[in-house]
This record gives structure tokens, C-alpha cells and sequence, in this order.
């Protein structure tokens, strides 16, 4: 992207938005600060933001609630979340209530610049679509079927009738990886833990996106088809491009803690 993004971060402390802008400025970045909800809400409300990165724990008004009052302003905008509190629970309330992405602190410069790159696609793709609103759309992949249930903006889970569960990733995050090189997958028997890691992402300039497990089981079968060929996940990523199939060890437990 040509223009300079403009970023607003919010966060209560100060050293956190002086790292932020010490690990950016040598980026193609506008950064404004702001160390309540409130005086970003004026911000983001008085100047055109790209995207916006928010503290979880902040007082008068946390991030879940900025971010909504963001969304309501312009739902389009990525919603990054800052948190010291990287948990699945606070993770996918996050991702479930729209936001982007998460970074639990302390951050890198490097996991910072990764999350804002994958933020900065997205914002590239809808100001081409608007640009080019007629542009078509090459071989657009199968309708989400009944029955999947989707998890922010990651994932997807179906569950069977045999008491398994599809896995799979949502194509507007594959979409922000841009070509992938390879998948990979757990293999069968293996162990899984909500919020663990389960699988990874590598694109051809050799970013690295890894996805958390919504639910904790046993791998029965993994996707041979999308290991074997990984750019054949976006030609029907509901369908065939699934990626595990999982016994699941606290499917309902786990799945109120989601709110499904």
C-alpha cells in the first residue's frame, strides 16, 4: 500500500505506547496515541483511522467496550487488542465480539509488525474492492454450509453425526496470507488443547500464521488433500478444505465457554 496507514493505540500506560511508537517509526505508519477509550473515541471520531490497536484492561472503559463503540462507528475497521492476558477466553470473547487480532504483551517489534501487516491486507483489499466495485470474482468458493459455526474472524467448526468435528479457517483469513507455501497439520492421535496452537501457515515470503484450537480432543484425521496441496484450501474452504477432523474431550463444556 502506497498511502501511509493512519493507526490509532490506545493503552493506560505510557511506556506501552512509546514502545509502539519506537518499534514503528520506521514504518509507512501515521501513529496517534491516546492513554484512555475516551480521548480515542475523540480521535478516531475527529480523523480518518485505518486501524486500531486497544489495551484489554483499561478503566471507566475496557477494550471490548471501545472496540464495540469503534465498530459501531465504522465496522469495518481491524480492531487489534492489546493484552497482558492472553488467554483463550479473553482471545476468542475478543475475536467473537470483532476484533481482528490479539498480542499478548510483552511484544517483539517483529510479532507487532506481523499482526499490523496481516491488518494492513485487509485494509488494502477493501479499498480495492472499493475502487474496482464491478472487479470480478475468480471461482468464489462454496456458501459456508448449515451448520458451521464460525469463531471470530479465524476459524470454523462443524460438528458431525458421529460426534466428531470438522475444523477449518475462514477465508477472509486465508486471504490475508496471501499465497501459501505450506500446512501444517497435527497428524492423527494427537492432542489438542483449546487455545493451543494447532496448526501453521507459511506464505510464500515466509510469514508464519498460526491458528488456536477452540476446542481441546484428539486429532482423528487430518486433510491430506490441503497438506499435499495448500493453495486448494481457498477453492472450497468450508467444504473441502477442512483441515482436522477431532474427537472432542469437553464439547459441550467448552462450547458454552464460546457461547455456541
Amino acid at each position: 500500500m502506497e498511502r501511509s496507514l493512519n493507526i490509532l493505540v490506545v493503552d493506560d500506560e505510557q511506556v506501552v505506547l512509546d514502545s509502539i511508537k519506537k518499534h514503528l517509526k520506521k514504518d509507512n505508519y501515521n501513529i496517534r496515541t491516546a492513554l484512555t477509550a475516551k480521548d480515542g473515541l475523540q480521535l478516531f471520531d475527529s480523523e480518518t483511522m485505518d486501524i486500531v490497536l486497544t489495551d484489554l484492561m483499561m478503566p471507566e472503559m475496557d477494550g471490548l467496550e471501545f472496540m464495540k463503540e469503534v465498530k459501531d462507528r465504522q465496522p469495518l475497521t481491524p480492531v487489534i487488542m492489546i493484552t497482558g492476558y492472553a488467554t483463550i477466553n479473553t482471545a476468542l470473547q475478543a475475536t467473537e465480539l470483532g476484533a481482528f487480532d490479539y498480542i499478548a504483551k510483552p511484544f517483539t517489534k517483529s510479532e507487532l509488525r506481523a499482526v499490523l501487516q496481516r491488518a494492513c491486507d485487509i485494509v488494502s483489499k477493501s479499498e480495492d474492492a472499493v475502487a474496482d466495485p464491478k472487479a470480478e470474482v475468480t471461482a468464489g468458493p462454496k456458501a459456508p454450509p448449515k451448520g458451521l459455526k464460525t469463531l471470530g474472524d479465524f476459524s470454523w467448526m462443524m460438528v458431525q453425526n458421529d460426534g466428531t468435528v470438522l475444523l477449518g479457517v475462514e477465508r477472509s483469513f486465508l486471504l490475508t496470507i496471501g499465497q501459501i507455501q505450506n500446512i501444517f497439520l497435527p497428524s492423527a492421535g494427537d492432542k489438542i488443547r483449546q487455545g493451543s496452537v494447532y496448526l501453521q501457515f507459511f506464505s510464500t515470503d515466509l510469514r508464519s500464521h498460526a491458528v488456536l484450537s477452540p476446542l481441546s480432543g484428539t486429532v482423528v484425521e487430518a486433510n491430506e488433500k490441503v497438506s499435499e496441496t495448500p493453495s486448494s484450501i481457498l477453492e472450497d474452504p468450508y467444504g473441502e478444505g477442512w483441515l482436522i477432523r477431532l474427537k472432542p474431550s469437553r464439547l459441550e463444556f467448552e462450547l458454552k465457554e464460546l457461547g455456541l
